[in-house]
């Protein structure tokens, strides 16, 4: 049965929120996303304790996928608390994790599919059922398709243990045109060490005895397990941590010593660092030698690159630099540059990811306790499925092309939406988006909003009204991960293991599962042999190998059948490396059969003008991009975001702690109230990521804060095709 169409003040009016009652505010504010059933919702007080469950699951609110105990009685959630046999996070959950209880309860979450009955992004929505919502999308997707082909239509999605489905189905339509989220995160950072090693490794941070980390603001940016071994190698003194950094931020306060490096020029002080390493001999000539290619090219090319030039370039002094390359030395193979994990910096990171993979390498930290370690992996079985179709044109991105070296199946988002724009090399018209807010992921909002106009379906999928859904045309709601059983999931660290996530409490609204959803769609599209399977089926394909049964994960939530690391069997005369030669390429032979250089070259990069700033961003720890600025909890601990600027810079201005400023760039300004603060370089600003939301669906985040994109300039890693997120000058006044 069809819901009513709801104006926008009609929809808002539902969530039982009056108008009265938000003026009282300060600001116009939006209530729940639709009414809340009270008699629906969990709770969280419940009188009968004995009656309670202990289920193990797994964690959805960032990329750690921690394990989690859920307590449940009388089928409602109760608590959240950490597993503890969890190997990747050992007892821990942080903020996010805690509050995963009211991403359940969030009374602004999408309880029901809806289709826009009005003006794109003007709020107006009818509530439909799934078979009206699915024939719906379905019979939009075959229009597009008559139209423009199945190229006509852009599938985009973020990681996720069911995002395989939807990428299932997206090659199931046959459409080329992808975008996830790495081109907007660590495409360069795994760009540098995948063509130096052939492989992206991991860290062993446990038996870590030094450790330089550039920007990882690993204490904020929380990575299981490597954020707890960092914490516990630093706090006991088992391991001296040196940070890089314009700011200083948590993990600074936690090394050993920070460098305040000028933005932008961390490649030249790991040149500096090689050229010591290789000019004093304390490379571990044995390894280099038998286990690498390129060295003598290597040699020559950091020549010139003395740590008296990078002092000029990096503002860390040259006494510095020679003592941490001779530190870093002495401590190996106990001793790692740590590359993080977010890499959408600079137009140079690729380049500047594959000096920290050089520089390890001669070290001879390959395989080593303490060192960096190959990545292993428990192998899962698979349903068996048809041969997808290969698509009739190349993706409209152009990556083959301008960033030949880059994965291709993940896109490029930058010139994805550039080509698009400019409908070249042909129309793209449709948009399906899973688990990902582009309004807050692609730098410059305004040319994103225009993309979504630009479409004729655009169709989101997930737990929020965010600013991308307000812009759909179709929103279909996701069971969020407590209300769901996903498939199983492998993990490396600290040891190879496989773990499950398991549904805490049945789907309190009118959702679906992502496989639900896209079986949906795949029946209406005569895409069925794609998805002969349900998840039951699913899992069981996948534990078919190993002899294993879903029960087998009720005690523990994971299972191994080796809990240690293995350390050392790539180190042997035998072991091929995935590389053109086989072995670590010093000199890369990728690079240089594209015509690029083969080793990192550094240009310096363009300094901001007298009166401005380099635009820096990043995260606090509360949140995950732009997913929990409208969580309650969360939202309670940091209800908005502030601008960074340095005391003096802050004085010249006439601006105090807490006045409201104007940043303005090249493509737009923000108001937000600055932060005065020491903990910053002079030539740079900061502004926290994910704030600044605009969906009146969002009753607490909506107005709070500023978003960056609305100030960053596109630019692009000159290899990856990565966003260079740091690439943008502004100003600052007071408002």
């Amino acid at each position: 049965m069809k819901g009513p169409a709801l104006s926008r003040r009609g929809f808002l009016g539902a969530t039982g929120v009056g108008l009265a009652a938000l003026a009282t505010t300060g600001c116009e504010r939006v209530g729940r996303f639709l009414q809340y059933s009270s008699s629906r919702a969990p709770s969280s007080k419940v009188a009968a304790r004995r009656d309670l469950t202990d289920i193990y699951s797994i964690c959805d609110n960032c990329v750690n996928k921690c394990g989690v105990r859920a307590h449940v009685a009388g089928g409602r959630l109760v608590k959240l608390d950490p597993n503890p046999h969890f190997p990747k996070s050992r007892s821990m959950l942080c903020a996010k994790g805690n509050a995963g209880i009211k991403v359940l309860e969030d009374p602004d979450r999408l309880k029901h599919p809806l289709i826009r009955v009005g003006e794109r992004g003007a709020g107006q929505w009818r509530v439909a059922t799934w078979d009206e919502a699915l024939d719906f999308v379905a019979t939009r997707l075959k229009v597009v398709r008559e139209k423009y082909g199945p190229q006509g239509v852009l599938f985009s999605s973020s990681e996720g243990f069911q995002e395989r489905f939807f990428r299932t189905f997206n090659q199931a339509f046959g459409s080329p045109n992808v975008c996830r989220h790495p081109t907007l995160c660590l495409a360069s950072s795994n760009l540098g060490f995948f063509i130096t090693y052939g492989t992206v490794p991991e860290y062993d941070i446990e038996n870590s005895r030094y450790i330089i980390m550039s920007g990882a603001n690993r204490l904020e940016s929380f990575i299981t397990p490597d954020s707890i071994d960092l914490m516990t190698v630093t706090r006991t003194k088992k391991a001296k941590l040196v940070y890089l950094d314009p700011r200083f931020t948590v993990t600074a306060s936690k090394a050993d010593e920070w460098l305040p490096i000028r933005p932008g020029t961390d490649l030249a002080f790991y040149l500096a660092l090689i050229h010591v390493l290789i000019e004093e001999k304390l490379y571990d000539q044995a390894f280099v030698a038998a286990y690498t290619h390129g060295f003598d090219e290597l040699t020559a090319h950091v020549a010139p690159c003395t740590p008296e030039w990078a002092a000029t370039e990096t503002d860390i002094p040259a006494e510095r630099i020679r003592a941490i390359a001779r530190e870093f030395a002495y401590y190996a193979p106990r001793a790692v540059i740590y590359r993080g994990r977010r890499s959408s910096w600079y137009s140079n990171d690729t380049e500047m990811r594959q000096a920290m993979a050089i520089a390890n390498a001669l070290v001879g930290n390959w395989d080593q306790p303490g060192g960096i370690v190959p990545k292993d992996a428990i192998a899962l079985g698979s349903v068996e499925l048809p041969e997808p179709p290969y698509p009739e044109v190349s993706s409209c991105d152009g990556v083959s092309e301008e960033h030949p070296l880059s994965r291709f199946d993940d896109g490029n988002y930058l010139d994805m939406r550039r080509h698009i724009l400019a409908d070249e090399p042909y129309p793209v018209r449709g948009w399906m988006i899973y688990k990902q807010n582009p309004m807050h992921a692609l730098p410059d909002r305004a040319l994103t909003e225009t993309m979504f106009r630009k479409m004729d379906l655009v169709v989101v999928i997930d737990i929020m009204p965010t600013d991308s859904a307000w812009l759909a045309d179709v929103i279909l709601p996701e069971s969020t991960y407590l209300e769901r059983t996903d498939p199983v999931e492998g993990f490396n660290a600290p040891y190879p293991f496989i773990a499950l996530r398991r549904q805490v409490v049945p789907p309190q609204f009118d959702t679906r599962p992502c496989l639900d959803i896209m079986r949906g769609l795949a029946e209406r599209l005569d895409l069925n042999d794609h998805f002969n399977y349900d998840m039951d089926a699913f899992i069981a394909a996948q534990l078919a190998p190993l002899g294993l049964r879903t029960d087998d994960f009720l005690a523990t939530g994971h299972w191994s059948d080796n809990k240690t690391r293995a350390f050392g069997a790539t180190r042997n005369p035998d072991f091929r490396f995935k590389t053109p030669t086989g072995k670590i390429e010093l000199a890369n032979e990728r690079l240089r059969r594209r015509g690029f250089d083969p080793l990192p070259r550094y240009v310096a990069p363009t300094q901001p003008s007298p009166g401005q700033f380099r635009l820096i961003v990043g995260k606090q720890a509360y949140f995950t991009h732009a997913m929990h600025q409208n969580n309650e909890w969360l939202h309670e601990i940091c209800p908005e975001n502030f601008v960074w600027i340095n005391s003096a810079e802050a004085r010249r201005r006439g601006i105090a702690d807490g006045d409201w400023v104007t940043v303005r760039s090249p493509i737009g300004s923000v108001r937000i109230k600055a932060y005065v603060t020491d903990r910053i370089r002079a030539d740079c600003v900061h502004i926290p990521h994910g704030f600044g939301q605009r969906s009146p669906g969002l009753r607490l985040a909506e107005g709070r804060g500023a978003s960056d994109q609305d100030l960053i300039v596109p630019r692009e890693d000159r290899l990856s095709g990565n966003a260079a997120l740091h690439e943008t000058f502004v100003s600052i006044e007071r408002a």
